[in-house]
């Protein structure tokens, strides 16, 4: 199981964030996520395509891949 970082500016473009990034509100307009528990065969590109559909509640950024699955 691995952690992905994944960015989401304020106009709506989600892309991979660094690594070491801090989650939560960064100094510009974008929101750092931290999506934990991905299975192995899952890539960048199926975790940012599930986030996209997905609504997070308030001040929570760290999301268990589960939750984006379903």
């Amino acid at each position: 199981m691995a952690s992905i970082m994944i960015k989401k500016a304020g106009e709506g473009l989600v892309s991979q964030a660094h690594r070491n990034a801090d989650v939560g509100p960064t100094s510009g307009s974008s929101v750092v996520y931290e999506i934990q528990n991905v299975p192995g065969g899952v890539s960048v590109d199926d975790v940012i395509a599930a986030f996209k559909s997905y609504q997070p509640a308030d001040k929570v950024y760290e999301i268990d891949w589960s939750a984006l699955s379903k």
